[in-house]
């Protein structure tokens, strides 16, 4: 072929089209954009790891030979002296491991273990064997099923319990279970140290978990502490005191041997392990501490190091064996069950792979007679934490508070153009939240608390708090510090209110795959809401997608508050409302970064810190004790405990702890059962509390199709007089004791209840329906008697 033919044939470059060249422009775009969204996704979610900020580490200390303390008599026949203070002597036998403490004030023993335990009247072997252990395991082979091991049995009955000296004490190193299985392969067993340390007044015992070793396919779930720790007999006289709501006590052989032992999360169930169905309202525990008290001495039982993993359980004799007993438990993996997520039909279990690394410890004080008792243990509790700054003394003022609640913003479904979406309409404007705090005043309340609520980022349920938007159609940023002065110029106090870690489904920029806690078992996002009557689960939005949320993980929250923090200095108002972050301690499973409950509580203190470093007063709500130390103000306290059979009275230990040192309210009376209000007013008085109120300047039907429908009473004009009357009910026993510590409370035989304040002031209450006599005078039927005021 000639070079003129070659030529004819050579091919050309066609020009490209002007559509492909749109289409790689298009994808070459796409392609950046994408990097640049998993970059952005990296280091805003992958990377942010500022929580680890927050959290703490302890130590392990090495041991080293245990030679006992010589003396030539000891005060504990048959064991030798381990270690000694100023008040106390700890005691040991090495061959059972047993431990026991002489108190040098008034020489009573308190042993670990029940020393006659082999003379019970009714334990069975394994009930005998739990009489003699210090801790009992909870665990799980590897085909997801559990076990149970006693310290005695499977180990200080087979000599595999060792000695070792530490510093202000003793450790036990047990090695429990068997080495070889059946069939000679390598058997489930633990290595586990168990520390006794003598501090002050007080045995610290405590369990590191960064000491326990496992073998075998054995994973360690739960461990029981110390079940039988200063236990009654079935002749001793006295009671046991639990953290139940408001507080409770459980007489010694209250005959009570087919109710359910008592049994409660510290802090309340972590809700990333909780069921996702609710059979019933339960009020949490608030604080760490149970008590096992005696005519003449108290135990006073405190969880120092782990309390947000750990539950209070409480028995009495006549049931496994002839003790009453309480002691703590702790939790060191999860369980997740895949049924409950609808992944399967059949019962499939999922255990954490591995243990939370917290150090399990525990604080047993020994109160003498002066401190004996609840009010004994109360008032030494109080005194600790005042030693320890969590509470001072408050200024005494001239009336008690009134705590109301505004509701401002709410969120109302609606349609346009056959579109559904959500807005928010006005229920209460920041100018007639100011004429509710001006009538308030005219008629007489001056000391007021009001917690605004709905003022920003789209109403109640407000998207998450990463920035504040005001909103205009309440009064924008000018007329929400205008309000402030009103209420300021009333004698009270404006806290706004932010929920950090309940984000509503209604937040179109909150990052539900990303910044939501997850549960383990089937990874699936945190995501709860209403119950749903019909089927008890408790993820329904019941019509109203607002009210469901997702649990905010405590990896971000440190991002949100800081942002919440900064903004919130720019607004001149005087208080923060905390709805959430002073009761709710949520965990986060997910699989490639799990935070327990213990490192989530260290993240929710820093954060405090960072609020508390904005200037203003924080509100809490329920406050657990962890929240004690920052609260001005708490909200909806707990008045009495949960209906538990095997509780027999129900006392104020949590207000007798804070009272004179931060103030708080009741629940919500709007809502209360009119019948019942004298009992609450009393129940107020008893417990120190204010009432508390919620209003709407708006008449609350017109909330009659929204996710706060559960506020059918809060219209002001309608609950103002009422409201006066009961503050009015309350105040005038109560004014005469503000900035005063209740340092008594008794119940005396014929059921008056005695508060006694280091004012001099006492309170005699009396719920029942005919006159009953107190101490020499007579207390009227369902009301109460003041003496000792100015």
């Amino acid at each position: 072929m000639d070079k003129k033919t070659k030529k004819k044939y050579k091919k050309t470059k066609l020009p490209m089209s002007l559509a492909k060249k749109v289409f790689l422009i298009i994808l070459g775009a796409a392609v950046i954009g994408v990097a640049i969204y998993l970059l952005y996704y990296y280091f805003h979610y992958t990377r942010y790891v500022k929580y680890k900020d927050s959290l703490s580490s302890y130590e392990y200390e090495e041991g080293g030979v245990f030679n006992a303390i010589p003396e030539n008599s000891a005060d504990v026949p048959g064991m030798q002296l381990a270690a000694e203070n100023e008040y106390l002597k700890l005691y040991t036998n090495i061959q059972t491991a047993d431990v026991a403490v002489y108190d040098k004030r008034d020489g009573s023993i308190t042993y670990s273990t029940p020393v006659d335990a082999d003379q019970d009247s009714m334990a069975n072997a394994s009930n005998l064997n739990l009489l003699k252990s210090q801790f009992v395991v909870t665990y799980y082979n590897a085909d997801v099923k559990s076990g149970t091991y006693d310290s005695y049995s499977q180990c200080v009955a087979k000599g595999k319990v060792t000695a070792q000296s530490i510093n202000g004490g003793i450790r036990y190193m047990y090695k429990i279970g068997s080495e070889k299985d059946n069939n000679g392969q390598e058997g489930i067993h633990f290595d586990i140290p168990l520390e006794y340390r003598l501090k002050d007044d007080s045995l610290e015992v405590s369990i590191p978990v960064s000491g326990i070793k496992e073998y075998g396919s054995g994973s360690i779930a739960r461990i029981q502490l110390l079940r039988y720790m200063g236990a009654a007999k079935n002749d001793e006289e006295g009671y046991m005191v639990v953290p139940n709501g408001s507080g409770s006590l459980i007489y010694f052989n209250n005959g009570k041997t087919t109710a359910a032992s008592y049994s409660q999360y510290i802090y309340d169930i972590d809700p990333v392990a909780a069921s996702y169905t609710t059979t019933e309202n339960i009020t949490g525990v608030k604080l760490p501490l149970f008590g096992i008290c005696r005519t003449d001495r108290t135990l006073l039982v405190t969880v120092e190091d782990g309390a947000s993993t750990a539950l209070i359980s409480a028995g009495i004799s006549g049931v496994y064996n002839d003790y009453n007993y309480a002691f703590p438990t702790f939790v060191l993996r999860n369980i997740d069950n895949l049924r409950n997520f609808g992944n399967t039909t059949q019962d499939v279990f999922v255990l954490e792979s591995d243990m939370y690394d917290i150090n399990c410890r525990v604080r047993y004080t020994f109160l003498t007679e002066k401190d004996s008792g609840y009010t004994g243990l109360a008032n030494y509790y109080r005194e600790r934490l005042t030693a320890e700054g969590v509470l001072s003394k408050q200024q005494a003022t001239e009336n008690i508070p009134f705590y109301y609640d505004i509701l401002a913003g709410v969120k109302e479904t609606s349609h346009f153009l056959g579109v559904q979406y959500l807005h928010t309409f006005t229920m209460t404007s920041f100018k007639e939240a100011g004429e509710i705090s001006n009538a308030l005043k005219d008629s007489g309340i001056t000391n007021q608390v009001m917690n605004l609520q709905g003022w920003f980022n789209g109403g109640y349920y407000h998207d998450a708090p990463h920035n504040i938007k005001g909103l205009a159609k309440l009064g924008g940023k000018s007329g929400l510090e205008n309000l402030n002065k009103t209420v300021a110029a009333n004698g009270g106090i404006l806290y706004a209110d932010v929920d950090f870690q309940e984000v509503t489904f209604a937040d179109k920029y909150f990052n539900y795959n990303a910044e939501s806690s997850r549960y383990y078992g089937a990874g699936y996002v945190v995501a709860l809401g209403q119950v749903n009557p019909t089927t008890l689960y408790n993820s329904s939005g019941l019509s109203y997608s607002e009210t469901k949320y997702d649990i905010l993980s405590p990896k971000y929250l440190p991002r949100y508050v800081g942002s919440f923090a900064k903004k919130i200095k720019n607004y001149d108002v005087d208080g923060i409302s905390l709805r959430d972050l002073g009761d709710m301690l949520a965990s986060d499973k997910r699989r490639t970064h799990v935070i327990n409950r213990e490192q989530a509580l260290d993240v929710v203190l820093s954060q405090f810190d960072v609020l508390e470093g904005t200037g203003k007063k924080l509100m809490t709500e329920e406050a657990n004790s962890y929240a004690f130390a920052y609260s001005s103000d708490i909200l909806n306290v707990p008045l009495t405990g949960n209906d538990f059979k095997i509780i027999d009275e129900n006392i104020p230990l949590y207000e007798m702890i804070i009272h004179g040192s931060i103030s708080y309210s009741s629940d919500l009376l709007n809502f209360e059962d009119e019948d019942h209000m004298q009992t609450k007013v009393l129940q107020m008085i008893e417990a120190g509390a204010s009432p508390h109120y919620v209003f709407t300047w708006e008449d609350s039907s017109k909330m009659k199709e929204t996710g706060l429908s559960r506020y059918y009473a809060t219209t002001f004009t309608t609950w103002k007089d009422d409201a006066v009357k009961v503050y009015d009910q309350v105040n005038e026993p109560l004014k005469n004791v503000t900035g005063a510590i209740m340092v008594g409370h008794e119940i005396l035989d014929n059921g008056v209840r005695k508060v006694t304040y280091d004012n001099g002031v006492t309170i005699y209450v009396n719920y029942s329906e005919e006159d009953l006599a107190a101490d020499g005078k007579t207390v009227p039927a369902l009301s109460y008697r003041l003496e000792g005021a100015n």
